[in-house]
């Protein structure tokens, strides 16, 4: 029988080499060997490990520890109550690792770093490491096992042509426990040797001093939504090598003020839960997309699929895509974006791109109450009210397709990472017609 293919949990050039900023003081690869290894014997027996950890240094901690006891790491899609009584519910065998747990252990421990990688820090390649979890923006989230092959190989195809190589201090606005930020700020530091910021900064000051902790060479990895309050604010950055966003559309403009405001190329990923990263692109480049490398995309009868030798099986993609070659496409919308009113077609994300060129509106939703049923907005517009937006509006629009009812809000209620899942919209747009 042939002996299984084997992938290290952690590659450097040497125990030396930096793997992570932790509350102002750098850790080494020997030390994070050692404490891992000493918090693994200290975790209780389970199948499953839910990792609840904020700070991406305990994040990783916890999810290598879990790694060398065996355990599947399950990564929720969001820490609210309900979503974790129904994950603990699926999956009753299980601990939890918090901040708190690992923290508390971090002031105990008085391991020594490691002096050599030990054997069993390598294992093998098609192991289930982790479960992520679906969004729920468009249904309830749906589980995807993650082989540590497509982790690793992923995180080393977005290290080389997006975060701007090894060594690159990498600095996240997004959680750990969503694939874009697993892939491009947790498993960049195990397998592509670039160098973890341990916060998840959010304020623009916040954001601002987590850059300004770590040395050059830095890669910001955040979200549109999250770019648009930074540029916004009128801060100023220290030099970047990268600007990395993802989770949602990045408009063209926005990428050209983040650009002119701190002078890096502003470098956006294509991807899915099911896939992890698939595809990058400089935004105010091109609007053609760009497969990693060794990947393709493909369309067939009408049906996008992307294909990756690190994944087991091909990928169905719900987007419609405009093919250039198997490598290069162009997003042309979601495949459940279409909506048909009184016989018409039209691309809720058009919609939604229409009411944001009103002038004053700030931020906006279009979405589907109900399949086929008329589009409704949620408006962000200080100073202007829906008549207004919608005046302008019926000038832009065929009239079928104006939203209805259309509703300025305060703030829209996106999650982590910037997306607005439906049931949260609908539960939004229920309370108005109710209030």
């Amino acid at each position: 029988m042939a002996s299984p293919d084997l992938l290290p949990l952690v590659s450097a050039d040497t125990l030396d080499d930096c793997i992570a900023h932790y509350r102002g003081r750098s850790i080494s690869v020997a030390q994070f060997i050692a404490t891992a290894d000493d918090f693994s014997r200290s975790l209780p027996s389970a199948s499953y490990a839910i990792n609840l950890a904020e700070n991406r240094y305990h994040f990783l901690l916890g999810w290598i520890a879990a790694c060398l006891r065996n355990q599947v790491t399950l990564l929720p899609s969001a820490q609210a109550a309900g979503v974790l009584e129904d994950l603990a519910r699926e999956y009753p065998d299980h601990h939890v690792v918090d901040d708190d747990a690992v923290a508390q252990f971090l002031e105990r421990s008085q391991v020594l770093p490691a002096s050599e990688t030990p054997s069993h820090w390598r294992i093998e390649a098609t192991r289930i490491v982790a479960i992520a979890f679906t969004s729920g923006t468009t249904a309830a989230p749906q589980p995807h096992p993650k082989t540590w092959r497509s982790l690793v190989r992923n995180s080393q195809l977005a290290a080389q042509e997006v975060l701007g190589g090894r060594r690159m201090n990498v600095v996240a606005t997004v959680p750990p426990q969503h694939m874009y930020g697993l892939e491009n700020s947790l498993v960049s530091a195990l397998s592509a040797q670039c160098r973890l910021y341990d916060g998840k900064p959010f304020f623009p000051a916040d954001v601002r001093a987590a850059l300004e902790s770590v040395p050059a060479p830095r890669t910001l990895v955040t979200t549109p939504a999250h770019l648009k309050i930074l540029v916004e604010a009128g801060i100023g950055l220290p030099p970047l090598q990268r600007i990395v966003s993802a989770t949602a559309p990045l408009a063209i403009d926005l990428a050209a003020r983040v650009e002119q405001a701190w002078g890096a190329p502003v470098m956006e990923i294509y991807g899915c839960t099911e896939a992890g990263v698939m595809a990058h692109r400089r935004t105010t480049q091109t609007e053609r997309w760009q497969a990693f490398d060794g990947s393709s995309v493909v369309t067939l009868e009408g049906v996008a699929t992307y294909r990756a030798p690190q994944l087991p099986e091909p990928i169905p993609l719900q987007d419609v895509i405009e093919s250039y070659s198997d490598t290069e496409f162009a997003l042309r919308g979601r495949v459940g974006d279409m909506i048909k009113v009184a016989g018409k077609r039209a691309s809720l994300q058009d919609i939604t791109r229409q009411i944001l060129a009103v002038p004053g509106v700030v931020d906006a939703v279009v979405f589907a109450p109900q399949p086929d049923a008329r589009p409704a907005a949620l408006v962000v517009a200080p100073g202007i009210d829906a008549a207004q937006v919608l005046s302008t509006l019926r000038e832009r629009i065929e009239q079928v397709f104006v939203p209805r009812p259309l509703i300025v809000v305060d703030h829209l209620p996106r999650n982590a990472v910037g997306k607005l899942p439906h049931a949260t919209l609908l539960q939004l747009l229920d309370q108005h017609r109710h209030a």
